[in-house]
């Protein structure tokens, strides 16, 4: 196809994915902003940068219209920055190819509105990749299917694919004339390994493999040239030589003969010499200042011939030049720089025949790399005992057994990873409020789910025994504890600017994993913004798995139908704990933080006398002491104010008798056996 017409098609198909991409907001309160977004991002122009993105999509073997999304995203970058270009406060244009630029027509604010609207919404349309499209991720599974079932044809495959190397590299460092002889020697070998490979496919009977294996060009006539022309083992340097095989120039086989067999003639030059003149110490040595030149003792010099140039008397002897000396010294001495300029000559010719098969090569390192990821998630289900997810197009996420992929390759010898069922839809269990002790697994549960969803909808087998995954377009995590200090952002602070780009971004299609939401302020906030949050909006139905301490808002499942509550069981025995790691139906009001705290090395004297505050304040909350005339505890009697408890104050009595002891001593004046028997005291006091 002509490039006039091939652009022409290019640029009708690029049009049409850009009118598509805000096509669906006909209603409000989106309708103005979108308006004004496709009234420049549909304007027309030239579209080169969309065009170059399909053409190379082309050049690499693919369809073209695989790289619609991210040409129409670049496309849509371009225009929210002539947007923002064309405002009074840059170069207040009135015009934008041919029409009234954004803000003459929709305002000054609307304009701003719909060029941030475009560069945010570019990145999205950008990953509508077949990520997200059910048969596409079926046909690569279908893939790893065949692979994982046929054991010798995976086991070959994964060998020929580790003979390629990394061909995009050489070949892209042949485009700039940087690659050395070994790279092209590698690049020879991957080739003969794409053989391998595309005939292992071809006669596997799979029309899968076939398909890829159609897409494999095996450049047959640059490698049989580098085999012809290029050592096995060269050097890895062009410029010392060493690096075009023997048959290849004539001229340069001439000169390696006479650079290899020099010193055989020059030998041979000395015995015939010695013999003629009779001088047996005779002997042709070399120096930079005369060359090759011959060397006879002061006893034999009377015997020297005639013909023969002195040209340096020394204490012991005298040395010589012949006239047939000088001439094999011009052959030795130039055919080694020549011999130099002319591989140089004939690699780059190598070089420039190479650089022509930069596509197909590209090509088939696109084909290669996707294969050895398949490969991959093929012998992971093998070794590991994943099973095929069922992607489809419904709106629920049914996970029996799953498991973190991460955590059971960890795990000591012995220990076996605890499973858990995981349900999510948008009717009956839309919600999942995780409530548990600490370390039981919560966050671990959270994530599982979410990497079992990424690795189902990128094409491999899960860690679970049965796995039906509705297609996700968004995975949203809200999980840890960070700060931003430079920009003078707290903890929550963050963890609020990233729920709230969860909430303005989610979707019916969405998963949320909410981690402690609201931990980081008071005790009543926190538990207003986290049940704000999992109650969302109503029109959202965004699949959520909520993990939280805050017992309240197990309250949630009576008001809301979608909302479920599960909890992470524990066993006590004897006042010990166990984590059993499963997940079970309904809520608990139990976070065993204390048992933590011994688990971390908290001194017994402060975690006892925190299981008596605690066995307090859970009594006087639940109204169950005994005497109903006495004033119930409250967090006040134990150094706090209100609800939210305090760790810098000490209206303990044992606390207060121990600083009074401190407070009147006088540092300065102690001796050392008079601190340590204080500090004896200060431990009696305490009780350790």
């Amino acid at each position: 196809m002509k490039f006039e017409e091939q652009t022409r098609v290019y640029r009708e198909k690029i049009e049409a994915y850009l009118a598509s991409v805000y096509a669906p907001f006909t209603s409000e309160p989106q309708k103005p902003i979108f308006e004004a977004a496709n009234y420049s991002l549909l304007a027309g122009g030239k579209r080169l940068r969309p065009i170059l993105a399909l053409e190379f999509c082309r050049m690499c073997g693919e369809k073209p219209e695989k790289a619609l999304p991210f040409g129409a995203a670049v496309e849509m970058i371009h225009t929210y920055s002539l947007i923002h270009d064309d405002l009074p406060c840059m170069d207040n244009d009135d015009y934008r190819r041919g029409r009234l630029t954004n803000h003459k027509i929709y305002g000054e604010g609307m304009a701003v509105l719909a060029g941030d609207a475009l560069l945010t919404d570019a990145f999205s349309v950008a990953t509508r990749t077949e990520l997200k499209d059910p048969g596409q991720i079926n046909r690569r599974l279908d893939v790893v299917s065949l692979l994982r079932d046929n054991a010798s044809l995976r086991e070959m495959l994964a060998e020929a694919v580790a003979s390629t190397g990394d061909l995009e590299r050489i070949i892209s460092r042949v485009a700039v004339g940087r690659v050395t002889p070994r790279e092209v020697v590698q690049l020879k070998n991957a080739l003969y390994a794409v053989e391998k490979i595309k005939t292992a496919m071809e006669q596997s009977g799979q029309e899968p493999l076939r398909e890829m294996a159609a897409k494999l060009d095996l450049c047959l006539k640059v490698r049989d040239r580098i085999d012809k022309e290029i050592y096995p083992d060269p050097s890895n340097q062009i410029q010392k030589g060493g690096v075009i095989a023997q048959g290849v120039s004539i001229e340069l086989d001439d000169l390696r003969n006479i650079a290899s067999h020099g010193k055989e003639i020059l030998a041979s030059i000395q015995q015939r010499e010695s013999e003629a003149t009779g001088i047996p110490s005779l002997k042709i040595s070399f120096n930079n200042v005369f060359g090759y030149y011959i060397e006879v003792r002061n006893t034999h010099k009377d015997k020297v011939p005639s013909d023969w140039i002195r040209k340096q008397t020394l204490t012991g002897a005298e040395r010589y030049i012949t006239a047939e000396l000088k001439e094999y010294e011009e052959k030795i001495l130039g055919a080694e720089s020549r011999m130099l300029v002319l591989e140089q000559e004939l690699f780059a010719a190598l070089l420039a025949e190479l650089a022509r098969y930069a596509a197909p090569i590209q090509a088939d390192a696109s084909v290669v790399a996707r294969l050895d990821c398949l490969l991959s998630f093929a012998t992971q289900a093998v070794e590991k005992n994943y099973c095929r997810p069922d992607v489809n197009d419904s709106q629920t996420i049914d996970i029996r057994e799953g498991r973190h992929p991460v955590i059971e390759t960890l795990m000591k010898v012995g220990e076996q990873y605890v499973p858990n069922d995981i349900r999510l839809d948008d009717s009956s269990q839309q919600v999942i409020v995780i409530t548990g002790p600490n370390m039981s697994g919560k966050s671990a549960l959270l994530r599982q789910t979410a990497l079992i969803v990424l690795m189902a909808q990128i094409g491999s087998y899960v860690p679970a025994t049965e796995a039906h995954i509705g297609i996700v377009d968004k995975i949203f995590t809200r999980v840890g504890a960070s700060d931003n200090i430079s920009q003078g952002e707290s903890t929550f602070m963050v963890e609020m600017l990233e729920s709230a780009s969860i909430l303005n971004n989610i979707s019916q299609r969405s998963l949320v994993l909410l981690d402690e939401i609201g931990r980081g302020t008071s005790t009543y906030d926190g538990i207003s913004i986290a049940w704000a949050m999992v109650h969302q909006h109503p029109t959202a139905k965004a699949k959520t798995l909520f993990a939280t301490h805050y017992h309240e808002l197990n309250e949630m499942e009576e008001l809301y139908e979608r909302v479920k509550n599960y909890n992470v069981a524990v066993k006590e025995v004897d006042r010990q704990v166990i984590f059993l790691r499963k997940l079970v139906r309904g809520g608990t009001e139990h976070s065993f933080g204390i048992h933590v705290a011994k688990m971390a090395g908290m001194p017994a004297a402060i975690t006892d006398r925190a299981g008596q505050i605690l066995r307090d304040m859970e009594s006087a909350h639940r109204g169950k002491l005994k005497d109903s005339r006495k004033k119930a505890p409250t967090v006040a009697q134990y150094g706090g104010s209100g609800i939210q408890l305090s760790m810098f104050q000490l209206d303990d009595p044992v606390l207060k008798q121990i600083r009074d002891e401190i407070k009147g001593l006088d540092i300065n004046s102690l001796t050392p056996l008079e601190a340590l028997n204080k500090l004896s005291e200060i431990k009696k006091i305490a009780g350790i």
